[in-house]
C-alpha cells in the first residue's frame, strides 16, 4: 500500500510537470506570434491630408553636367547666319539659357530632317531642337519640354501669281503640322503635294522666282525669310495654332528640370518679348535691314581668303570662322601679347612670314593661312580631315607644343592620340600640377579649357558656314 501511494503521488508530480511545460510552450507561442505581427505589419496612423502626391525616386545621372550636346535643326526662323554671324530665334534661346545655366551648349547643325528625327529614338543628345507633331509620338529616349513659343501654317504665294485659280499646293518633307483652310476659302479644295526633294527654304525660293505658285508652311518660316525674297507674300492662316517644344534627353532628370524652370521664368521677362519681336514680327528692324545679297557673304573679305584658302589647300569657310573667331572681321586690332591684324598674327609670326603692322589686311590674312599650312605639318598623321582640323584650330590658339604635350598624356593612358576628344581631354588637364609635371609634358602648366571652347565655337561656326554657304 505504501508503495502504491508513492507511484501516485509521483504520477501526480509527472502530470503536473506535463501540464507546466505546456502552459510555457503555449505562452511562448503566443509570444512569438505576436512579435512576428507587431514586426511584419504596419500599423495604421491618421492621414492629416489624404491628398498626398506620391511621387517615384529617380536617378539623377547629371549631377555635374558641364557640356550639353545639342541637335540643332537648320531652320530659316532658328538658326541662320548673318553677315558671318550665327543669329536665329531658337539659337538666342540656346545661349541664353548656357548663361543662366552656366554650361558649354555644344550645338551640332543637321539640314535634314528627316536625320534629325531619327536622333528622336535614340539618347546621343541631351536636346533636340526641331518640330515634330504627330499626335501618337513615343519614344523610350526623350520627353518633351513646357512650350518655348508657338506659330501656325500659313500659305504662301508669289506676288504674280493667280491667287483666284489653285490646282497644287506644295509642302516640304519636313512638314508636319496638319493643314486646314477656313470655310469658304478658295483653297479647300486645292490637291497638296508633298515635295520630297525639297527642303522649305528650297521651295520658297522657287516661289519666289515663280517656279511654283502656292507653299505651305511655317509662318516663323515665312516672316523670317520674306525679307529675303521680295515677290513672296502671306496670303492666309493655312492651320491651327501650335505649341513649339524641346526635346529632352529622360536621362537628365536635373538638367530637364532646370530646362523648364528656366523656361517657364524666361517667357516672362522683357528679353523674351523682344526676342520673339526681333524675329517674328513684320515690324522687325533685324529683318527689315536684311537684303538677299548680303546673305551671300560671309565678309567683304570672302575673295581674299577664298584665293588664299585655294592656294594652301584649306577650306575657305574654316578660315573666315577662324577670323571670325580672332577679330569679326575688325581691321587692325592689336590683341594681347602684340599679335595683330585680322588674324591676330604674333610679331614673331608676322616677322617668319615677312610681314609687319604696316602692311594692308590682304598679307595679314595670306600670313594667318600660311601659318596654319605650317601646323597642318605636325598633323599629318591624322587620317580624319575633320580631326586635323580640331588639332589645327587649337594649335593656332595655344601653340602646338601644349597640343603635344596632350597628345603625350593621351598615348600615355594608351587612348587614341589623334582624336580631338581624347586630346582636349588632357589639354584641359594641363591646367593641374600633376599632369603639368608630368614627365611627358614639355611645355608645363596650361589653362587648357580656353582652348578648347575656342576650337568648338570655331569648328561648330565652320560647320554653320558649310551649310549656309555651300
Amino acid at each position: 500500500m505504501f508503495c502504491l501511494n508513492i507511484i501516485f503521488a509521483q504520477t501526480k508530480i509527472v502530470k503536473r510537470t506535463t501540464a507546466y511545460f505546456f502552459i510555457m510552450f503555449l505562452l511562448a507561442l503566443s509570444l512569438g506570434v505576436g512579435l512576428y505581427i507587431l514586426t511584419t505589419i504596419e500599423i495604421p496612423t491618421p492621414q492629416e491630408d489624404k491628398n498626398v502626391e506620391f511621387q517615384i525616386p529617380q536617378i539623377d545621372t547629371d549631377e555635374n553636367v558641364d557640356m550639353v550636346k545639342v541637335l540643332l535643326l537648320f531652320h530659316a526662323a532658328d538658326y541662320f547666319v548673318y553677315r558671318g554671324t550665327q543669329i536665329g530665334f531658337q539659337y538666342e534661346m540656346l545661349r541664353e539659357l548656357e548663361n543662366e545655366l552656366g554650361v558649354t551648349i555644344h550645338i551640332r547643325l543637321e539640314v535634314d530632317a528627316r536625320k534629325i528625327k531619327e536622333e528622336l529614338f535614340s539618347n546621343n543628345y541631351d536636346l533636340l531642337v526641331m518640330d515634330y507633331r504627330l499626335s501618337n509620338f513615343v519614344s523610350p529616349f526623350i520627353e518633351r519640354s513646357i512650350p518655348h513659343s508657338v506659330s501656325h501654317p500659313v500659305l504662301v504665294s508669289g506676288n504674280k501669281a493667280d491667287t483666284l485659280t489653285c490646282n497644287q499646293i506644295q509642302i516640304s518633307y519636313d512638314f508636319l503640322t496638319k493643314i486646314s483652310f477656313p470655310t469658304g476659302s478658295p483653297y479647300l479644295d486645292c490637291d497638296i503635294y508633298v515635295n520630297t526633294l525639297h527642303t522649305t527654304e528650297e521651295l520658297f525660293e522657287k516661289v519666289n522666282k515663280g517656279a511654283i505658285s502656292y507653299l505651305v508652311c511655317d509662318y516663323n518660316q515665312a516672316i523670317t525669310l520674306m525679307p529675303f525674297y521680295s515677290n513672296v507674300q502671306i496670303l492666309e492662316k493655312a492651320g491651327q495654332e501650335f505649341e513649339r517644344r524641346w526635346f529632352l534627353n529622360k536621362n537628365n532628370t536635373q538638367l530637364n528640370e532646370d530646362i523648364n524652370h528656366w523656361l517657364l521664368d524666361f517667357k516672362k521677362t522683357e528679353q523674351y518679348r523682344l526676342l520673339l519681336k526681333k524675329y517674328f514680327s513684320r515690324e522687325s528692324t533685324l529683318l527689315s535691314r536684311f537684303q538677299h545679297k548680303q546673305n551671300r557673304k560671309i565678309s567683304i573679305y570672302d575673295d581674299i581668303i577664298k584665293k588664299y584658302s585655294h592656294r594652301y589647300g584649306f577650306d575657305w569657310r574654316f578660315v573666315a570662322s577662324i577670323i571670325y573667331q580672332e577679330t569679326n572681321f575688325i581691321s587692325g586690332l592689336t590683341g594681347r601679347g602684340g599679335s595683330y591684324g585680322l588674324m591676330q598674327l604674333m610679331p614673331s609670326t608676322m616677322e617668319y612670314h615677312g610681314i609687319s603692322e604696316e602692311d594692308d589686311d590682304e598679307a595679314n590674312i595670306h600670313a594667318g593661312i600660311q601659318h596654319l599650312r605650317l601646323i597642318s605639318t605636325s598633323f599629318e598623321d591624322v587620317a580624319d580631315e575633320v580631326e586635323r582640323l580640331y588639332f589645327i584650330a587649337s594649335s593656332y590658339n595655344a601653340g602646338r607644343g601644349h597640343i603635344f604635350d596632350a597628345q603625350r598624356l593621351a598615348i600615355k593612358q594608351k587612348e587614341d592620340h589623334n582624336k580631338w576628344e581624347n586630346v582636349s581631354k588632357y589639354l584641359i588637364l594641363k591646367s593641374q600640377i600633376e599632369f603639368a609635371t608630368d614627365s611627358v609634358v614639355k611645355w608645363g602648366y596650361f589653362p587648357g579649357a580656353h582652348t578648347v571652347n575656342y576650337t568648338q565655337q570655331v569648328m561648330d561656326r565652320y560647320f554653320a558656314y558649310k551649310l549656309a554657304y555651300p
